[in-house]
């Protein structure tokens, strides 16, 4: 009868996070709900040397998801603003 060893005594024990960390997380929520994260993606996939036709499609549609993005906004706050008529 073989004993099975305890696999998570293989783990090692998580550090606890430095500000570093904190900043990483930081930048890349930032990147996320803005769409420069996108735009990044979408500009590498255009500029990379060996893209297809359907790689620079898709990457220009990238490209522009900040643009999308800042529009939406712009429609949110407009509608609010219409609601609410502040002025």
């Amino acid at each position: 009868m073989s004993t099975q060893r305890d696999r998570l005594s293989m783990i090692p024990a998580l550090k606890p996070l430095t500000t570093r960390d904190h900043l990483a997380l930081l930048h890349f929520l930032w990147l996320g709900v803005s769409g420069l994260g996108a735009a990044k993606l979408g500009w590498e996939m255009v500029t990379h040397p060996r893209a297809k036709l359907s790689d620079i499609a898709l990457g220009v549609l990238l490209c522009l998801a900040p643009a999308v993005i800042a529009a939406t906004w712009a429609l949110c706050l407009f509608g609010i603003a219409q609601h609410h008529q502040p002025f």
